[in-house]
């Protein structure tokens, strides 16, 4: 175990060992002696070292001066040299060296010297770790923060740098996810009966119930829109539950919406309901928009087949394509039941499509 009262110390003479030795007791730190510069460099105390001391005789020492200043790990350790060349003394300054002592610097002298040094480098240690803790502060605000606009995983992402892989960039990415559109029945008759202030209490309740279905399977929301919800799994992360994730989430939203709705009916005597559509395929993930303002989001027919679906979903009814059915079948997974519907022809598209719903006890059908 490193002990944080040492120090290093390359000293080739005997009166120079014993006279290091005393000056480190009088300040309770203890020494350790290396035989070369390349055992003093690849020490492991080297970088929890207090202090380094060095015989200045020769140009390698001034070398491993300048060495040892330079280097980050070891820039802040102060550097302790002796000799009695004027000449010396002078180059070892001009190295970086923080203390040079001779054979007639009296020991107050050195001892107080080193004392200082010794509280100047423990200051120095207490700052920086001042400033980290600061800077981590600020970074978990901003993340905090920032979580609430967009999904912790991507946030997380920009955070940690990783525009390269596309998360910032305009270039978008391509991968395949399944989507997720949550839309709210009966949306325009609340909007009718109700104030301003009263809808946006609703809204705020009803997305709050449905993020944070999404957010426990690891989804990522990319967009709210009036009553209207879009999630991805498997984006801008892969994950090869995607499909599994989906209606998990699909079915937590449904529940978790299921007490809230009857909350609304004995506070406002209106009825809603949450119609979901689902898919799985090919997307575009990426930045959407100009330098002033852009907007991460997903784009490809695979997202208009859920946003179709999600349009044609009753209230408490969760449809998705056989897509979506398959990518959950090579799971191995069996999360829910599923029954198969008839094929449907989706506004905007000439041939029928495979779906499936998740079985209800209650299915509504609302205005929109």
């Amino acid at each position: 175990m490193t002990q944080h009262n040492t120090c290093i110390a390359l000293v080739g003479h005997r009166p120079s060992r014993q006279r290091i030795q005393l000056w480190l007791e009088s300040l309770n730190h203890s020494v350790i002696w290396a035989d070369s510069v390349g055992q003093l460099l690849s020490h492991a105390e080297l970088e929890s070292s207090q202090m380094v001391f060095l015989d200045v005789d020769q140009v390698e020492s001034l070398d491993l001066c300048r060495l040892l200043r330079n280097r980050l790990s070891t820039a802040l350790i102060p550097q302790v040299v002796l000799t009695d060349n004027e000449q010396w003394q002078t180059l070892a300054y001009e190295a970086g060296v923080d203390a040079v002592f001779h054979a007639a610097t009296q020991h107050d002298e050195i001892q107080a010297r080193l004392q200082t040094l010794l509280h100047h480098k423990q200051f120095l240690h207490h700052c920086m770790a001042e400033q980290l803790k600061d800077a981590e502060r600020g970074r978990v605000q901003v993340r905090d923060v920032f979580r609430r606009y967009v999904s912790p995983k991507l946030v997380d992402r920009i955070l940690t740098g990783s525009s390269a892989d596309g998360v910032v960039r305009s270039v978008g990415q391509r991968l395949h996810a399944a989507v997720l559109f949550a839309d709210m029945r009966g949306f325009t008759g609340l909007a009718e009966r109700l104030t301003a202030a009263q809808v946006f209490e609703l809204l705020n309740e009803f997305f709050a119930v449905l993020t944070a279905a999404a957010v426990q399977h690891e989804g990522t929301v990319f967009n709210m829109a009036g009553d209207s919800l879009m999630v991805g799994f498997g984006v801008p992360v892969s994950q090869p539950d995607a499909s599994v994730r989906a209606i998990r989430a699909a079915c937590d939203m449904l529940s978790g919406f299921a007490p809230l709705a009857l909350q609304w009916v004995r506070r406002h005597g209106i009825e809603t309901g949450l119609g979901i559509g689902m898919n799985y395929g090919e997307v575009i993930a990426g930045n959407i928009g100009s330098d002033q303002y852009m907007n991460y989001t997903l784009i490809g027919d695979a997202v208009n087949i859920a946003a179709r679906l999600s349009q044609r979903a009753r209230a408490g009814e969760v449809l998705f394509t056989h897509a979506l059915k398959s990518a959950i079948d090579t799971t191995g997974e069996s999360p829910v039941p599923v029954i198969a519907l008839p094929p449907l022809i989706l506004r905007g598209r000439t041939n029928p499509i495979e779906i499936y719903c998740v079985p209800a006890d209650t299915r509504i059908d609302l205005s929109t």
